[in-house]
């Protein structure tokens, strides 16, 4: 099967999936940040502290802002995911965007497939069946190549922040999306690469 016919899939995350969502999580890491943050943050987060992350949140998505957590999938192996829930950024809600994404990550070697895309509108629909009007989410302000693809999917920039990570500065920018329904259907299109298959259902989980 060629690239331009491998189903993509996004499907709800299990705990079943901790081990790879904490392997991707970490490589993801690496691939976007590399360059843009000091390497002691880039070394401080390892496989196993993803999997005590993951697992808590999978666990107890209350305790992280009703956190709903989603995988994407290529030939049935996870090459990414992303979450979203409840605003935790308490100027962004004032100003209406009650929805957050809270992460987004896609293993370099499957970007620019159609999976970002579909993972984009997997959240803004998440969201809208919640009840949320609205949703932003923060990026380095120099991760150029994250930013791009916001801007592609209609995001402009609310606001911007300094956070202090190993006594490093970390500069934020803010995109939002003040209609939820815009991005939702701005990626209902046909992605350009690969064929979008139905969402699938979560493996099953020992808990």
């Amino acid at each position: 099967m060629n690239a331009s016919s491998t189903p993509n899939a996004i499907r709800p995350a299990g705990l079943a999936d901790v081990e790879r969502l904490a392997n991707v999580h970490v490589t993801c890491w690496h691939e976007s940040y590399d360059g843009l943050v000091p390497p002691a943050i880039l070394a401080a987060f390892s496989v196993e502290r993803g999997l005590a992350v993951w697992s808590r949140i999978l666990r107890e998505p209350d305790e992280f802002n009703a956190a709903v957590v989603y995988v994407a999938e290529r030939d049935q192996r996870i090459v990414g995911f992303g979450s979203c829930g409840s605003q935790r950024t308490p100027h962004l809600a004032a100003a209406g965007y009650d929805g957050e994404v809270s992460s987004i990550y896609l293993l370099r070697s499957c970007q620019r497939r159609g999976l970002g895309t579909l993972l984009m509108r997997t959240l803004a629909e998440d969201l809208i069946g919640r009840g949320f009007k609205a949703a932003s989410l923060w990026v380095l302000r120099d991760n150029e190549r994250a930013r791009r693809f916001y801007d592609r999917c209609g995001g402009r920039v609310i606001g911007t922040r300094t956070d202090v990570r190993e006594n490093a500065p970390l500069l934020e920018v803010a995109y939002g999306w003040s209609s939820l329904a815009a991005l939702r259907d701005a990626g209902a299109r046909q992605p350009a690469g690969g064929r979008v298959t139905e969402m699938r259902p979560a493996p099953d989980s020992d808990c």
